[in-house]
């Protein structure tokens, strides 16, 4: 059993699984992520209302717990675009931990009907992105290294867009619930999900189909009685949590993986998206001090580039 510092939950994904009553065969595999400290950097820089916040703290949250579920080396992107008050919301992770999160939303609109906006408790898919979908992507950087699956917004909760991408593509049961908060000036965000070990050959062959059905009807009823409050509790380690909810199907927990607020912008990028405008698309981006200023939307850098594109310079807003 991997020892937790209940100070380090604020960045990381804690990965465990639930075994049967006579044994440690793993039936019911988990992830519990916990990223309130990226998400406060992040969510710091952008000028997001509370509920917009709390819902893009959240997406950040799903997309850290759903990419340690499959083995990958890039980038995975949970992205839902809606007709409502958001219009694009973007949460990704790659391999190696680093999250970033986006959203774009119509500032100039009056607040969605029945919506407080200065409240960031529950995060509303239906109030907030009305109709649309959510994609789910796993980049590996080539052309047959690409997977999305895409379901429609349906659900109240981008937990419930996530459990339904699951249920469609991957087609074993899993479930997933998410909550984000605010206190004081740090946020917390948390994502926890369970899916059944599928019988694949010997590995569960000493284990009864009736075993493997209850244990999946154990751990599916206790995580929907989990409470927001204890998701959103800064002070309640992930590790006690997962023993509070599930210490009857006796889980074990492995070593946790680190989150860290990093964005994947560049210099370099940015020099490669300006060489592949036209000469007039440029010369409408040239300031009065001679340079082009790009700003990263995912972390609020701005770098300042010198046409022919040299020597790029950056500088923190």
């Amino acid at each position: 059993m991997a020892s937790i510092d209940a100070g380090s939950a604020g960045a990381q994904i804690l990965p465990f699984y639930l075994a049967g009553e006579t044994d440690d065969t793993a039936l019911i595999r988990g992830r519990f992520a916990s990223v309130g400290v990226p998400a406060t950097r992040i969510l710091t820089r952008h000028a997001y209302p509370e509920a917009v916040a709390s819902l893009q703290a959240e997406a950040m949250a799903i997309a850290a717990c759903l990419s340690t579920f499959m083995k990958f080396d890039g980038v995975f992107t949970l992205q839902a675009k809606g007709d409502g008050y958001v219009k694009t919301l973007l949460a990704d992770m790659t391999s190696d931990g680093a999250l970033r999160g986006y959203t774009a939303f119509d500032a100039g609109a009056p607040p969605p009907v029945g919506t407080d906006m200065a409240e960031s408790l529950p995060a509303s898919v239906p109030a907030l992105l009305g109709s649309g979908y959510a994609a789910f992507t796993v980049d590996q950087g080539s052309e047959n290294g690409r997977y999305q699956g895409i379901v429609e917004l349906d659900g109240e909760t981008l937990s419930d867009a996530a459990t339904a991408w699951f249920a469609n593509s991957e087609q074993v049961d899993s479930h997933i619930v998410a909550a984000a908060g605010r206190t004081g000036d740090s946020w917390t965000a948390s994502a926890m999900m369970v899916q059944r070990v599928a019988a694949d050959g010997g590995r569960l062959a000493g284990v009864s189909r009736e075993a493997r059905d209850d244990a999946w009807t154990t751990a599916e009823m206790l995580l929907r009685s989990v409470r927001r409050d204890e998701l959103v509790d800064p002070a309640l380690a992930p590790e006690a949590l997962i023993f509070r909810l599930f210490n009857a199907l006796r889980p074990h927990v492995a070593p946790a993986q680190p989150v860290e607020d990093r964005c994947r912008c560049s210099p370099d990028r940015v020099v490669a998206v300006l060489e592949r405008m036209s000469a007039a698309e440029l010369a409408d981006l040239v300031t009065e001090s001679g340079t082009i200023d790009v700003t990263c939307e995912f972390c609020k850098t701005t770098r300042s580039i010198d046409p022919p594109f040299a020597n790029a310079t950056l500088t923190r807003q």
